[in-house]
C-alpha cells in the first residue's frame, strides 16, 4: 500500500531545491558584465478590485505619474506611503519573475527614473518607454538586465 511522504520530509526537498529554484531570478549580478538572469513579464496577472484589467505599461505609467503629483502638491506623507506601498506590490506582480528586484525599503524614485515621466509613453519594469523608443531605467534596475 502506497504510504504518502512525511510532512518532514516534504519540507525537507523543499527547502533544499527552493534556493536553487529562486536564484534564477535573484538580482545576483556579480558584475556589470554578468548576463541578466531573469527577464520581468512587464504585465501583472491580477487586476486591482475597480480595474477593468490587469495593469499594463499604460496603466503603471498614470501610476507613477500620480505618484509625482501626490508628492508635488505636498500630499500628506502617509496618504503617499500608502498609494507607493499598494503600487509597489502591483510593481511585485508586473516584473514577474523577477519581483525580488523591487526591494521592501526602494522609493518609486529609485525603481523609476521619474525626471522622465514627461517624454515617456509606457512603463516597464523598473523603467519607461520613452517617445522615441527608447528605455530609461530606474537606479534599482540591475545593471547587467537594462
Amino acid at each position: 500500500m502506497f504510504q504518502p511522504p512525511s510532512v518532514l520530509a516534504l519540507a525537507a526537498v523543499l527547502a533544499a531545491s527552493a534556493p536553487a529554484a529562486l536564484s534564477a531570478c535573484r538580482n545576483n549580478e556579480a558584475s556589470d558584465s554578468a548576463p541578466c538572469r531573469c527577464t520581468p513579464g512587464n504585465v501583472s496577472r491580477t487586476r486591482a478590485l475597480g480595474d477593468d484589467a490587469p495593469m499594463d505599461g499604460r496603466a503603471l505609467l498614470d501610476r507613477l505619474r500620480r505618484h509625482k503629483r501626490l508628492v508635488d502638491e505636498n500630499r500628506n506623507p502617509r496618504d503617499v506611503k500608502v498609494f507607493d506601498d499598494e503600487l509597489r506590490h502591483a510593481i511585485i506582480d508586473f516584473c514577474q519573475p523577477c519581483s525580488d528586484w523591487v526591494g521592501e525599503r526602494l522609493t518609486m524614485e529609485q525603481m523609476f527614473p521619474l525626471a522622465r515621466l514627461a517624454d515617456a509613453t509606457s512603463a516597464v519594469c523598473m523603467g519607461l518607454v520613452l517617445r522615441d523608443g527608447t528605455l530609461a531605467y530606474g537606479d534599482a534596475r540591475p545593471r547587467a538586465c537594462r
